[in-house]
């Protein structure tokens, strides 16, 4: 297992992108339309390419997601940590039974092979597993 992004919900992937972007300067992926989730993704990195950051805009008709920043009053919040694993399904497996609920059921990201689930656990928040690199 290893450390991949920290996400964030936002309400404008191009403001948050130019507000972080002295911090993270790469765009690696940008607004790519995620319909499983009804969400933008913007993928950002820094300089070195050791950290990422993951946009996530929720499109108009994912409502808690824009629920959510409705509520804060704000344009951006910390949403989730995610973690690439070796053994996506046994992760899986042993959080749910360590207490964690799945929010989002498995599903392919960005490829057929890349496979990614969000769970929540009342003393952690939101985790993301995902079976690969983004």
């Amino acid at each position: 297992m290893r450390f991949s992004h920290i996400g964030y919900v936002v309400r404008n992937s191009d403001a948050t992108a130019a507000a972080v972007k002295p911090f993270f300067p790469v765009v690696v992926r940008f607004r790519e339309y995620m319909a499983a989730q009804k969400v933008f993704i913007t993928l950002l990195a820094t300089a070195d390419g050791n950290s990422q950051i993951e946009l996530v805009e929720p499109s108009q008709n994912n409502r808690p997601l824009c629920e959510l920043l409705d509520k804060s009053g704000k344009s951006s919040l910390p949403y989730h940590i995610c973690f690439e694993v070796h053994d996506f399904d046994g992760q899986l497996r042993t959080m749910k039974a360590s207490g964690w609920i799945v929010l989002t059921r498995p599903f392919n990201a960005f490829t057929e092979h890349h496979r990614s689930s969000h769970l929540y656990h009342a003393d952690a928040g939101i985790i993301e597993i995902m079976s690969g690199p983004l």
